[in-house]
């Protein structure tokens, strides 16, 4: 504990934080511990002129194991929101058995263009880079086929890291520019931090809605990670939560204002998050019925031979062998 002492220190709750936090009499003025972060924060109004809001998510599920891999479930969703109208589109499930030895046959089948070496494969966790891809495909398709929309992904507009190639994600943003779409992404968690804070805090105490831009922030990033959008702390409904914010960087500062008005103005923006995109989440999100039927129809169709789990805490220890979140 004596390395502790006079560092910063951060809790989960707000009331703590927003002594640290506060808003000067000039409301384009934000101050941090004494450190005045000039006219970066922008109020927002709403514009009403019918512009489409379409929402993109991908989850995925472990689904059981064999004797030399997992079976995994990949589904995403997209939602299309036209003047209050909400229709939605899902792809799959789709079910995938990862071995050792099929992994860099299906990535590199599943993503033609990109040439995934075995150096990287190692590096990655399966479950999550099959999603990515999935997400990669639903993001480039709806970017060609969309036209005049405002497109949101779950997440950010990042890239060099592991799952997210710098080329792959330039080409997606390209497309959607040339058939004038703008795209943004929301971050519920961020890893971004100005002098040790979150920056989703940064604004905690400012009235709604807003934007905070942090390009001009020293943050602390990995130095391998390209940021391919404009970041902001968004804060778009009283009550809600803020979000970190990724807007295309090709898109000026002043459209990209005006494009996050006009999200504003035809999209329901409960607790601060935009509809479109919460309902993509809800209809690619697997539930137990859905992993029992998966489970089902991979045993009738595949002829598999069930075996139950051995659970070595349980043999152990008998009541006393069970860890907490089990």
């Amino acid at each position: 504990m004596d390395t502790i002492k006079g560092r910063l220190f951060q809790l989960d709750e707000m009331e703590f934080l927003n002594s640290f936090v506060e808003i000067t009499p000039d409301k384009n003025l934000i101050n941090v511990r004494g450190q005045a972060l000039t006219p970066l924060l922008t109020p927002l109004k709403p514009i009403r002129d019918g512009t489409p809001i379409t929402g993109i998510d991908v989850s995925s599920i472990k689904i059981g194991a064999t004797e030399v891999g997992a079976v995994y479930a990949v589904r995403g969703a997209v939602v299309l929101n036209v003047n209050g109208k909400y229709r939605y589109l899902r792809f799959g499930p789709f079910p995938f058995h990862l071995t050792r030895e099929n992994i860099p046959r299906i990535f590199n089948e599943m993503s033609k263009e990109l040439a995934f070496s075995s150096s990287f494969l190692s590096q990655i966790e399966p479950q999550r880079h099959l999603c990515n891809l999935l997400e990669r495909w639903l993001q480039e398709y709806i970017s060609h086929l969309a036209e005049g929309n405002i497109i949101l992904w779950d997440g950010s507009l990042t890239s060099g890291i592991p799952g997210s190639p710098v080329a792959e994600l330039s080409r997606i943003l390209k497309a959607a520019r040339e058939n004038s779409n703008v795209v943004m992404a929301l971050s519920k968690e961020t890893t971004l931090r100005f002098l040790e804070w979150r920056i989703t805090n940064l604004i905690a105490k400012h009235d709604p809605p807003c934007l905070f831009e942090i390009d001009s922030l020293p943050l602390s990033t990995p130095n391998y990670t390209r940021f391919l959008g404009r970041i902001y702390v968004a804060k778009l409904a009283r009550g809600g939560c803020s979000f970190r914010l990724d807007v295309d960087k090709a898109i000026s500062r002043e459209d990209t204002i005006i494009a996050v008005e006009k999200l504003l103005g035809n999209e329901l923006v409960y607790q601060g998050y935009p509809e479109t995109l919460r309902l993509a989440h809800i209809y690619s999100t697997f539930t137990a019925s859905d992993v029992i039927g998966i489970q089902r129809f991979l045993v009738k169709e595949y002829g598999l031979r069930l075996v139950a789990r051995s659970n070595m805490h349980r043999t152990l220890f008998g009541p006393y062998g069970v860890r907490l979140g089990d």
